[in-house]
């Protein structure tokens, strides 16, 4: 019987070094120039995505306890824009030490599920291997 955790968790891994092999050709001294994302800095392109993984690892904690996702009554954009003003004062390797932090914790969350069902494989799908690639272009132009 295969384990319905390891699928998924491969999809993350394979594009998350995708993610990491196009960041790595940008040279940390430019993570706070804007342009990156709709005039956003790479670090807050970055903390965004850090965000979302956070949000990630909740919901999988959530569901873990037999909960529900955690609902924000902020949009989309609205979240986004937060995350990008936190960022702003940010040291950009702080930033990058969160993000890696927050993609343990999701793996960590995802791998520790009594039961994977649908719900978890779709929330570790749009907050990982769906999120990531939606900055490959962005990553690649600024680069």
């Amino acid at each position: 019987m295969s384990d319905p955790k390891a699928e998924p968790l491969k999809l993350e891994a394979d594009s998350w070094a995708e993610f990491e092999g196009l960041l790595s050709h940008i040279p940390r001294e430019r993570w706070e120039e804007p342009g990156v994302l709709d005039g956003w800095t790479l670090k807050e392109m970055l903390w965004h995505v850090g965000g979302w993984l956070r949000k990630c690892a909740g919901n999988l904690e959530s569901f873990a306890a037999g909960g529900e996702e955690q609902e924000s009554e902020l949009t989309t954009d609205e979240i986004n824009a937060q995350l990008a003003a936190e960022a702003r004062s940010m040291d950009p390797d702080a930033v990058w030490s969160a993000v890696i932090e927050a993609r343990e914790l999701v793996r960590r969350r995802f791998e520790e599920l009594p039961e994977v069902d649908e719900r978890a494989i779709q929330e570790l799908a749009d907050e990982t291997y769906e999120h990531y690639p939606e900055h490959f272009l962005d990553l690649q132009a600024f680069g």
